[in-house]
This record gives structure tokens, sequence and C-alpha cells, in this order.
């Protein structure tokens, strides 16, 4: 006596392959697949999975391991976030502290108030037997020159008291200090620093930074300033 034993037809059971490329073309949301649903889509293939030929045992801790990657690349990313603003928060509240604050910032013109004096700072990089420092009114028009004789190396502190060559008192507003020397029979502008107040403070998106502007509209990085003036 024979046996004929009809086994039922199994349901449609997704491979790992086909789940794979069903969730790579499924609409995803705006926020990343959680904990919850992958447990109930991991459990549903569990429950129909064919029974005669049930998916490898690599395969589930292979999905296993990837979820497992993927939560904790979120939670660091989560955590970088955070720790970003408050970055962001402390830059931007370390630069808001600096505002009226005093920079030395090179080939900037700088106010000459009434029976005021302007100064500044130039850095050489080597001895010079002569340089000439001229002061230039907003037009660009030299009211003082000096010829100053044997400047070593380092720091030279340059000041203008107001007053031309005449001894004239010049008018209060917007003048440059340049320096000038010859090397190798070669005219060479050394830059001269003055002293610039900082107006305002921004946010750079683009480097994630904060940035101060001074009154002719240039901008600084925080980074790039190296001397604060009282």
């Amino acid at each position: 006596m024979g046996i004929d034993a009809a086994i039922p037809s199994a349901p449609k059971v997704l491979t790992s392959s086909e789940y794979a490329e069903s969730q790579s073309k499924a609409k995803q949301s705006e926020e990343d697949l959680g904990r919850d649903a992958f447990l109930t889509l991991f459990t549903a293939q569990l429950q129909n999975q064919d029974p005669l030929s049930p998916m490898k045992n690599e395969a589930f801790v292979s999905q296993l391991a990837q979820f497992s990657s993927l939560e904790s690349m979120q939670s660091v990313d989560i955590s970088m976030q955070s720790m970003t603003e408050g970055m962001k928060s402390d830059r931007f509240l370390l630069g808001a502290n600096l505002l009226g604050t005093k920079i030395n910032v090179p080939g900037e013109q700088t106010p000459l108030s009434e029976g005021g004096r302007i100064s500044g700072v130039a850095k050489l990089e080597q001895s010079h037997d002569a340089v000439t420092f001229t002061v230039n009114n907003a037009a660009g028009k030299p009211v003082y020159q000096e010829q100053l004789l044997n400047v070593p190396a380092g720091p030279l502190q340059l000041n203008w008291s107001g007053f031309n060559a005449a001894g004239e008192r010049q008018a209060a507003g917007h003048y440059s200090l340049s320096l000038t020397a010859v090397t190798d029979g070669e005219s060479v502008e050394i830059p001269v620093s003055t002293s610039q107040v900082i107006q305002s403070v921004s946010w750079n998106e683009a480097k994630s930074e904060a940035q101060v502007e001074i009154s002719s509209g240039r901008t600084f990085s925080l980074a790039d300033l190296e001397k604060f003036n009282i």
C-alpha cells in the first residue's frame, strides 16, 4: 500500500537577497529605520521563511551585525552633532565677547581723532640701512614722511603725532601708514598693522567657524587673530 502524501505549497517567502532588494527600493521616510521597525520586519521574515529551506544562520547574524553597526553609527553621528552644536555656541559666545575689542590688522586705514595720534607696528624680516615711514590721508595723498636709519630686524613700532612735516595739525579723519625699504636696489613695501575695532560677529556655516568684522567690512576668522588690544 502506497502512501500518497501531498505537501501543501509554501507561502511566498523572501530570500535574503530579495529582502535586501525590496528594502533598497522601498521609499525611505525622513527618519532612518528604527529598532522597533527592524525587529518587526526581522520577526516577520523568520515567521515566513520556508521550513524546508530556512535561511542560514550566517545570514541572520549578518543582518543583526549590519543593524548593530548602523545603530552605532547613528549614535556616534548624534553625539558628533551635539558636540558640534556645543562648540559652535562656545565659539560664537567667545566672538560676541570680543565686540569692541581692538585687534592689529595690516593695510587698513585708521581714524585720527581731534588732537590724537596714530600708532602701528611692522615686522621686519631683516635689518635695513634705511626705511621710509609714510602717512597717507583717506585720498591716498602723503601728509607726513620720515626716514628711519639703521633699523634692526624684528617688530618696529611706528608713531605719528598728527602733524605734517611743517608742524601743521592735520584734520581728524582716516589715515593709513606704510613702510618702504630698499633691498638689492628694489623698493619693498612692508605691511604696517594698526589697531582696529571689532564691530560685529558672524558664523560661517561653510567653514564652521566664528568670524569677526571690523569697520571697513573685512572679516577675519578667530583662528587668524594673533593679538588683542585693550
